[in-house]
C-alpha cells in the first residue's frame, strides 16, 4: 500500500468516526436523538470541522455522513423515527442546514489560504538553505584560492630552487626517466593527482601513453586513444593547448570526449608536436590561467633536454639496425629487455621473449642469398601478426637465422601454447624466394618474465636452452 492509499484510508476512518460520534452521544446522553433541542448543531458542525482540515469536498461528504447518522440512524435506533419527528426535525434544522454550506466554503477557503502561505514559507526557507549552502561553498573555495595565492607569493624563492633541481633530472639520455621527471615536476607545481604524456604510435596510428603518473598499476598497457575522437588528438593536430573552459565557448569540442581533459598541452620538439601532456585531475583552486602558464613554462624548459634525447636515440638506433632488414639488432633487444624487466619490478605485468630459428638456414644458403633468407624470417613474423591479431616487437637475435619477438601479457602456460600455434602455422608456410618456394624448418624457444630472477640474461639463456634441446 503506497502513501496516497494510506492517507485516503486514514481520512475515511476519521470521517466515519467523526460522523457517528454526535449521533452516539445524542443516544447516550438522553432522549434527544440528533440533538434537535440544539437545532442539530453538534451533528451539523462535523462537516465544517472536517473541511477545515481536509478541504471542501471531504467536508461536504462528512456533512452528509454525519446527517445520515444523526438524523436518520440515531432516531431509528431510539424508536422515534416517524413522520411527526421528521416534520419537527425539518423545522428545527432549517437554519442550521442553511448555515452549514457557507461555513463549509469559508473554512475550506481558510484552509487553502493557510496551505498556500505555508508552502510559500517552506519554499522561501528551502531557497534560503540552498543559497546559504552555495554561499558556504563559494566562501570555502575562495579561501582555498586565497591560500594558494598567499603560498605562491611567499614560496617563489623555494619554487625557483625546486624547479632548478627538477630540471637537472632531465639532463639524462633516458627518455622514460626524463618523462617521469616532467610529470613529477608538473605534480609538484600544480598538485595534479593524475597526468600523462601521449605520443602517436607508428604501428596502430593511435595515441599511446609514453609516461603516466597517478594511474593504477598496469593501466597504461591497455590504453590507446583514437586521435580523431579525443582532445589529445585535437591538440596534436592543431599544435595548440586545450583547457576545460574552452568547452563553454562554442560547439567546436562537442564531438570529443572531454571527461578526462582539464588541461592538455602540446609537447613541441624542433618546432613539431612530438606528443601531448594531459592533466586529468586538478584541485579546483589550482585551475587557472596561472597554472596553464606554469605548464607552458615547464614544457618550454624541458624541450632542449627532450630534443637531445630524441637525437641521441635516433643516432643510436641507426647504428644498431640491420642494414638488410631494417630491424633492430640484438643489442637493442637486450637493452629493451633490461628496461622492461626493470619496469615490471615496480608494477604488475609480464613479458614473453620468443626466439624463432630457421634450422635449415645453412642448407638454403646454397640456393638463396643470406639477405633474402633473413627477410623471409621477418615475413614469417608479419604472417604471425595477421594470423594471431597481435603486434610483436621484433628484433634480430644473436645469429642471422634467428629472430626475437617480444609480447606483453602472457604467462608461462600462455607462452607455451602460443609457441605451439607458431609451429603449427609455420608447418604450412613456405615463402617464395627468387620465384621458388623455400621450405622452412622452424624451432622455437621462449622465456617468460615470471620468475626470471636473473633479468635479461636469464630470459635469453632460457630461450637458448629450449632451442638447443630441439637441435638434438
Amino acid at each position: 500500500m503506497d502513501m496516497i492509499q494510506r492517507k485516503t484510508l486514514r481520512i475515511l476512518t476519521e470521517s466515519f468516526l467523526l460522523a457517528i460520534a454526535p449521533a452516539a452521544a445524542s443516544l447516550f446522553l438522553g432522549s434527544d436523538p440528533g440533538f434537535l433541542a440544539l437545532r442539530g448543531a453538534p451533528v451539523l458542525a462535523a462537516g465544517p470541522l472536517f473541511a477545515a482540515f481536509y478541504g471542501f469536498g471531504w467536508g461536504l461528504a462528512e456533512t452528509f455522513m454525519a446527517a445520515a447518522a444523526g438524523f436518520l440512524a440515531a432516531p431509528a435506533l431510539a424508536g422515534v423515527l416517524d413522520a411527526s419527528w421528521l416534520v419537527m426535525a425539518a423545522d428545527r434544522l432549517l437554519f442550521g442546514a442553511a448555515a452549514t454550506v457557507p461555513a463549509l466554503f469559508l473554512l475550506a477557503f481558510a484552509r487553502r489560504r493557510t496551505d498556500q502561505f505555508r508552502d510559500r514559507m517552506l519554499g522561501r526557507f528551502r531557497l534560503a538553505v540552498r543559497r546559504t549552502a552555495a554561499l558556504d561553498r563559494k566562501v570555502k573555495a575562495l579561501e582555498r584560492v586565497n591560500r594558494v595565492l598567499e603560498n605562491r607569493v611567499s614560496g617563489q624563492k623555494d619554487s625557483i630552487t625546486l624547479l632548478h633541481n627538477q630540471v637537472r633530472k632531465l639532463a639524462s639520455l633516458n627518455l622514460e626517466r626524463a618523462l617521469a621527471a616532467v610529470l613529477e615536476t608538473v605534480e609538484l607545481f600544480t598538485e595534479t593527482s593524475s597526468s600523462s604524456v601521449w605520443i602517436p604510435s607508428s604501428d596502430s596510428g593511435k595515441l599511446v601513453p609514453a609516461a603516466v603518473r597517478g594511474w593504477s598499476d598496469g593501466a597504461e598497457r591497455s590504453a590507446a586513444l583514437d586521435p580523431e575522437l579525443t582532445i589529445e588528438g585535437y591538440v596534436l593536430r592543431n599544435k595548440k593547448p586545450f583547457s576545460a573552459r574552452m568547452v563553454l565557448d562554442g560547439s567546436e569540442f562537442d564531438r570529443y570526449d572531454t571527461d578526462r581533459n582539464i588541461i592538455t598541452m602540446p609537447i613541441i620538439i624542433n618546432d613539431k608536436v612530438w606528443g601531448v601532456l594531459n592533466i586529468e585531475d586538478l584541485p579546483f583552486e589550482r585551475y587557472s590561467l596561472y597554472t596553464e602558464s606554469v605548464l607552458a613554462i615547464l614544457l618550454g624548459l624541458s624541450e632542449p633536454y627532450l630534443r637531445a634525447i630524441m637525437e641521441y636515440e635516433s643516432m643510436h638506433a641507426l647504428q644498431e639496425v640491420d642494414e638488410d632488414t631494417g630491424y633492430p639488432e640484438f643489442s637493442i633487444l637486450y637493452n629493451t629487455l633490461t628496461k622492461e624487466l626493470g619496469r615490471f619490478a615496480m608494477e604488475s605485468g609480464s613479458l614473453t621473449l620468443i626466439v624463432v630459428e630457421m634450422a635449415n638456414f645453412e642448407e638454403e644458403l646454397g640456393r638463396h642469398s643470406r639477405t633474402k633468407l633473413k627477410k623471409q624470417l621477418f615475413a614469417l613474423k608479419d604472417i604471425l601478426e595477421k594470423s594471431k591479431g597481435v603486434k610483436f616487437r621484433s628484433y634480430h637475435f644473436k645469429n642471422d637465422n634467428q629472430i626475437a619477438l617480444l609480447l606483453d601479457g602472457l604467462d608461462k602456460d600462455g607462452a607455451s601454447f602460443f609457441c605451439l600455434d607458431i609451429l603449427t602455422l609455420c608447418s604450412s608456410f613456405s615463402p617464395a624466394t627468387d620465384g621458388e618456394f623455400t621450405p622452412l624448418e622452424i624451432i622455437v624457444g621462449f622465456a617468460s618474465s615470471e620468475g626470471a630472477a636473473g633479468g635479461a640474461d636469464a630470459m635469453i639463456e632460457t630461450a637458448e636452452h629450449l632451442l638447443s634441446i630441439q637441435r638434438l
